[in-house]
């Protein structure tokens, strides 16, 4: 088999076409990315607040 009969368009068989947005991909990954961040320094904050709230409450 040579390299033109390999790559000859036939017509028997099915085709598949898949289109991928890789920009959209990247920027939903990107946003995740920033909620995911955002939620583990606000609860590491907040959970600082409530220790320094309840050692000041105790004086």
């Amino acid at each position: 088999m040579s390299r033109d009969e390999c790559c000859e368009k036939k017509d028997t068989g099915s085709s598949v076409n898949v289109n991928i947005d890789v920009t959209r991909i990247v920027k939903y990954v990107c946003i995740s990315g920033v909620f995911i961040v955002g939620i583990i320094f606000g609860t590491k904050y907040f959970h600082k607040i409530v220790e320094d709230v309840n050692l000041f409450c105790k004086k």
